[in-house]
């Protein structure tokens, strides 16, 4: 604030003395040397304005020059560091991938701010001189050092403005010089290096053609497909209709069946584990109703657009050019010699392809997504999640009557002492479990005799160590699940929980070779 202060008074010193010698003869400076005599004395301030003029005249130029530069290297190096050719040559390790293009505009920046710092740091220096100079005049005191005088100081800071402005012309003279140099260097290394090269170059020029062809192919059976979107208006907000409503009767589901785990958890205190199984089984059923509703959308709606043939075919694409092309599109150089070629492969899928999503467009533009089949499609869904509703309301009952009757029956066994003539259990082998065979999968708290035979089988292998009771509850799936890691049934499936434990086909037949 002090500092503040002290230039408001210079400015009003300075106006007060311009108006109280206006009617002298006064003399402009037109040497440089930023001296303005109003007839009783000399100020500095028109040496502030030189030093602007220099700032300004010197940062001009050297925008003129960067420009100029910039020019010449964009011409150059844009075209080129797109090509084919200086990619391969980088691939090959005949030159490196470096851009002069990013230096140049570092260097400006570098320069820029040298520029800055000197002309104000050359800018204080003045404010300073001016400063002395209005104390002096205020005090009558004399405040410069032996030797100098406000004269001899202004001089000698022009001098030192003149020193800088040289120094910076030079530094810009020598970055144009130097990036002129280079880009002739990089011109002569490239044509150089590409002649050299020119047979390595066209094979990877050759299959590369081969990439674009697929790439190209496909980006016509994405045209096809943007096609089908646009023609099928107002599909989205039905669509959007239907998640909404999916995500509501899933909490429904959920907030139906938590006061059934709570009442129960509360009434059979002494069943330890009862609300982690309970938990665990309301978050499978509710995971169940989630793919009844999936599975309604798919099979209804991709009988006119099955756009997961679309979508396979396009990860593939996508997995196929990640090996050629790096994200910033450049040539991915560490496949781009040793990838095997799968465009042909490729292509024909592609091609029929492209016949199945122009059939689908036919199908679109003949029937269309009417409001008729959105109506349809709406109300089928509503349909379908009360009537799954229910579904899945009723098992989980089952199931929860099925698993706390077990708990109890075994928690009541535990009670009661061992006697001293214990009937030995007969423990099951395969021999005498032979006729069963297991058709179709279990679902949890399903009671029937299949399922006792498959938990006294699942004993006999040491993965069931419960009652033999007939429920599908989860120590049974469990013993299923490890049977499935036994044998190796899960590859593929490791991220996909929703399959441990289920009886599908591979499963089944794996157990009925048991009985073989």
């Amino acid at each position: 604030m002090k500092n503040f202060s002290k230039i408001i008074g210079i400015s009003i010193l300075c106006g007060m003395f311009f108006l109280g010698f206006s009617t002298k003869a006064s003399t402009g400076d037109t040497t440089g040397t930023g001296n303005i005599n109003t007839g009783t004395i000399v100020y500095t301030w028109s040496l502030l304005t030189y030093l602007n003029a220099q700032e300004s005249s010197l940062t001009s130029w050297f925008s003129v020059t960067y420009a100029k530069l910039y020019s010449i290297f964009s011409k150059t190096w844009f075209n080129i560091l797109k090509s084919i050719e200086y990619q391969s040559l980088v691939c090959l390790g005949a030159i490196k991938n470096e851009s002069a293009l990013s230096q140049l505009q570092k260097d400006k920046t570098i320069l820029t701010i040298a520029f800055k710092k000197d002309f104000i740091e050359l800018e204080n220096q003045v404010l300073a001189l001016e400063e002395k100079q209005a104390l002096q005049l205020s005090d009558n005191v004399n405040v410069f050092d032996v030797g100098t005088t406000y004269e001899s100081e202004k001089t000698r800071l022009k001098d030192l403005i003149d020193a800088k402005v040289k120094l910076h012309k030079e530094a810009i003279a020598n970055f144009e010089t130097s990036y002129i140099a280079k880009n002739i260097d990089f011109l002569t290394t490239f044509q150089q290096y590409s002649s050299g090269n020119k047979d390595l170059i066209k094979g990877i020029q050759d299959k590369m053609d081969k990439v674009q062809v697929v790439l190209t192919a496909f980006s016509w059976v994405e045209a096809i497909v943007n096609s089908i979107n646009a023609k099928i208006t107002g599909l989205g907000d039905i669509m959007q209709k239907m998640t909404d409503s999916k995500n509501k009767w899933l909490a429904a589901l959920s907030k139906t069946l938590q006061p059934l785990i709570d009442s129960n958890v509360k009434k059979y205190p002494k069943l330890k584990n009862l609300a982690d199984e309970l938990e665990q089984q309301k978050a499978y059923l509710i995971g169940q109703y989630e793919m009844d509703l999936d599975e309604y959308l798919n099979n209804n709606f991709q009988i006119r657009y099955n756009r997961s043939q679309f979508m396979t075919l396009q990860k593939e694409i996508n997995a196929f050019k990640s090996k050629y092309y790096t994200s910033t599109n450049q040539l991915n150089c560490s496949n781009i010699v040793s990838t095997v070629d799968a465009s042909t492969a490729l292509l024909t899928k592609i091609n029929a392809m492209k016949i199945t999503v122009n059939s689908w467009l036919a199908k679109i533009e003949s029937g269309g997504i009417s409001s008729t089949f959105k109506d349809q499609l709406y109300s089928g869904f509503q349909s379908l999640y009360v009537q799954k509703f229910k579904q899945r309301y009723n098992e989980y009952l089952a199931y929860m009557k099925g698993y706390i009757l077990t708990a109890l029956k075994n928690f009541v066994t535990w009670l009661i002492p061992a006697t001293t003539n214990p009937v030995t259990p007969s423990t099951p082998t395969t021999g005498n479990l032979t006729k069963t065979i297991f058709t179709k999968p279990f679902n949890l708290g399903q009671y029937n005799k299949d399922i006792k035979a498959l938990q006294n089988l699942l004993t006999t292998l040491s993965l069931y160590s419960w009652a033999i009771d007939g429920v599908y509850g989860k120590a049974t799936k469990d013993g299923v699940y490890q049977f499935q890691l036994s044998k190796w049934l899960l590859k593929g499936y490791e991220k996909k929980p929703a399959t441990w434990g289920w009886m599908g086909p591979a499963t089944r037949a794996a157990l009925n070779n048991l009985s073989k």
